[in-house]
């Protein structure tokens, strides 16, 4: 039996996954991918890419590559993690002495590499750190008979460290390779007999922005440029950025109750104490229950119980006494600071200390808010939902017995001890809370992940940092997702739903056309990065195309007094233009006008809680000013409307409206006209006190992209 025919009916593969798993290996005997133009696995994050890799790697060993080298993030963890998957799922050839594997750090005797182990298949796990590489560089040196092997190189997460610069002043070009991406550059040109190379990742956003060819420093290095794009497609129970941030816009999806809004000084007390500070303020935390301070993590650790709760008694199985109990997780990932961690574990404890002390009718109204909110999003999908008594009573249970875990997860060798056989972190309790930084992002799986507290809100934002921080994506059950909340502030909401939309358009074009290059624009100053900037050197995206939507949230208006006159100039504007069905044509010249005015009228103040939200309405007019340019137009369609009350806030209040355009009415008409123009809709307010604004008419625009617009990713250093 083949090394592949054993690994896909040994883990039932299906047909598409083979399909993706063949047409890669194809693709890497086909074309050259050495360390010029590398292939790429471009999958999703938490998607199965490691059992896609793994399946290639089986087919390739069939295809008479002799040696698999596996390239792995710096992480203990995932080394660990790594290592015991290969050993699972090639279980049957290791143990009849047909493949050997090795984490090369831990490979101490290079004479265990005998001619007989090399006549089979080997694999080497290499961590992307200097110590590994180096004894990579030492195992192929003084083991030269592995140089003329046919080598597959399976670089894991392949942006990170792999595809890198540093800044050196020293440099004529202000620019340096990273030692490590050096390194591994200069292992795959050092080597004599064929090999290939793929690059593994979820995060794309480093290896397709690189030169064609690269020169830094007046030394030659080897471009990571792919040669060839596979797009692998999500598993079925796969949930991501479509769910999260596409239907939570569906007010019959459990996805729109996912989101609950955290207000920024919430998250900077959480974050903002002194490391010489052992603890947070005691009469808070005496309070805790009923301190405004803490009332989202409050808030978010009883809603977490709740929901845990309710999956638990959902899953019972009185039938089967070895039935696996459901155990779930929540994840609170505000800072990497250690002593913030700790003071967080205490913060944790003392909340459940003091839900502890309740008594069971009191503990009731504590819980009850959580459960009916709760009700909403499992209606939906018409779960059984138990009794708030049964609820109660479990959680009393929970907590006098001890069986909510807290766990402090900040290093690399906490992470190790906690995964279990099968490489993922092991959820000992029902109830399970990790408090954490960014050791709990690549590659670290978390089932039944139910509560996510995520407070990490910098000034600017680094994609594939907080995408690969998003623990929330991968396989995910209906039932969990009905309980299943993310907390964080609007800001980080927001630039994750920018990010989501950008890395779907990235991946449209990659399937349209693989060779096809993403159209960046530029511009300096806003608050995305599509990658470290030790990666990729921008500052911002935002990402549009056909039928694309542009328009604030989260913005509170001016008081009357101060608009109103602004508002009756717009008006004037606008007036002799409209036709009778309250539509018309505009200018370039004339939208700046109408955008700056309109922008005037909103006010960005922490009372409103939308300070960092304010409109950039360059990108706005830079995203028309191209959709003009492709249409060879000057005309810009306007579709007026008046007397609207949209609400500011939706979702109870948990997050900022963002839909004042009518599915049914404005958008058909507004698509209508998109044909051969971009369309503003010019959606007029009440703005009553009554829908959160301050008894002032304003406009609320929306920008529409014309059909056929190409994807466009505005972004620039």
């Amino acid at each position: 039996m083949s090394f592949y025919q054993y690994i896909t009916e040994k883990r039932n593969d299906s047909q598409e996954l083979k399909s993706v798993m063949e047409t890669v290996a194809s693709n890497l005997k086909k074309h050259k991918t050495d360390e010029i133009k590398p292939g790429v696995l471009l999958g999703l994050i938490q998607s199965g890419k490691t059992r896609a890799f793994l399946g290639v790697m089986a087919k390739c060993f069939d295809e008479d590559y002799d040696v698999a080298v596996v390239l792995t993030k710096n992480s203990v963890a995932l080394v660990e993690q790594t290592m015991k998957r290969l050993k699972s799922e090639f279980d049957k050839p290791i143990s009849s002495k047909k493949l050997y594997v090795w984490d090369v750090i831990k490979l101490q005797n290079l004479d265990q590499l005998t001619g007989y182990i090399l006549k089979n298949k080997v694999i080497f796990v290499v961590k992307k750190e200097m110590k590994n590489m180096g004894k990579l560089h030492k195992i192929f040196d003084e083991v030269p008979q592995l140089k003329d092997k046919n080598i597959l190189i399976i670089d894991d997460e392949a942006d990170q460290a792999s595809v890198s610069f540093v800044n050196d002043k020293e440099k004529e070009d202000g620019m340096d390779f990273a030692k490590i991406a050096k390194s591994l550059s200069d292992f795959r040109i050092n080597l004599k007999g064929r090999n290939s190379f793929l690059q593994v990742t979820a995060t794309p956003y480093s290896l397709y922005l690189q030169p064609e060819d690269l020169e830094l420093s007046g030394e030659e290095t080897a471009p990571n440029r792919p040669a060839f794009t596979q797009l692998l497609h999500p598993h079925a129970a796969y949930v991501g950025g479509v769910y999260y941030f596409e239907e939570a816009l569906n007010n019959d999806s459990t996805a729109c109750y996912v989101f609950n809004q955290v207000p920024d000084d919430q998250i900077d007390y959480l974050n903002g104490k002194s490391k010489s500070t052992s603890t947070y303020n005691k009469k808070a935390l005496s309070n805790v229950l009923r301190t405004d301070n803490f009332k989202s993590i409050k808030d978010a650790v009883i809603n977490y119980l709740v929901g845990g709760s309710i999956r638990q008694i959902q899953e019972e199985n009185s039938k089967d006494p070895w039935a696996e109990t459901y155990h779930s997780a929540f994840v609170l990932h505000t800072s990497v600071g250690k002593a913030i961690h700790s003071q967080q574990k205490n913060l944790i404890e003392e909340i459940l200390f003091q839900l502890n002390q309740l008594s069971e009718v009191e503990l009731l109204t504590y819980l009850k808010y959580a459960y009916h909110k709760l009700e909403f999003s499992l209606e939906l999908i018409e779960a059984k939902v138990p009794t708030l008594e049964a609820v109660v009573a479990n959680v009393k249970e929970a907590l006098v017995n001890e069986y909510i875990g807290i766990t402090v997860v900040n290093s690399e060798n906490q992470v190790a001890e906690l995964l279990g056989e099968d490489g993922q972190l092991r959820l000992d309790n029902p109830y399970n809370i990790f408090i954490g930084g960014q050791t709990l992002d690549r590659g670290i799986t978390i089932d039944h992940l139910i509560g996510f507290y995520y407070g990490r809100n910098p000034k600017t934002f680094q994609m594939d940092t907080v995408l690969q921080h998003s623990r929330m994506y991968g396989s995910r059950s209906e039932n969990d997702l009905a309980v299943t909340r993310f907390y964080t502030s609007y800001r980080v909401y927001d630039a994750m739903r920018n990010m989501h939309f950008f890395d779907q358009d990235l991946r449209e074009n990659i399937q349209r056309d693989p060779n096809a290059v993403v159209r960046f624009i530029a511009k300096q100053g806003t608050a995305i990065k599509p990658c470290g900037p030790n990666k990729i050197k921008a500052s911002s995206v935002i990402s549009f195309k056909e039928y694309s939507r542009l328009l604030p949230i989260g913005f509170q208006t001016r008081s009357k007094t101060n608009i109103q006159k602004t508002i009756l100039e717009i008006d004037q504007i606008l007036l002799p233009i409209l036709d009778e069905n309250k539509e018309g044509i505009i200018t370039l010249e004339i939208l700046k006008d109408i955008l700056s005015k309109i922008n005037e009228t909103y006010t960005y103040e922490p009372q409103f809680g939308n300070v960092g939200l304010n409109w950039d309405i360059d990108i706005i007019l830079k995203a028309v000013e191209l959709a003009l340019s492709y249409k060879k137009t000057n005309h810009i369609g306007i579709y007026f409307r008046e007397d609207r009350e949209t609400s500011r806030t939706k979702n109870q209040g948990q997050s900022f409206a963002d839909a004042p355009d009518d599915g049914r009415t404005d958008l058909p008409r507004s698509k209508a006209m998109a044909v051969n123009k971009p369309v503003i809709m010019l959606l007029k307010q009440t703005g009553t006190s009554a829908d959160g604004w301050r008894d002032a008419e304003f406009y609320w625009p929306v920008v529409m992209m014309p059909a056929n617009m190409p994807n466009y990713v505005y972004s620039e250093s």
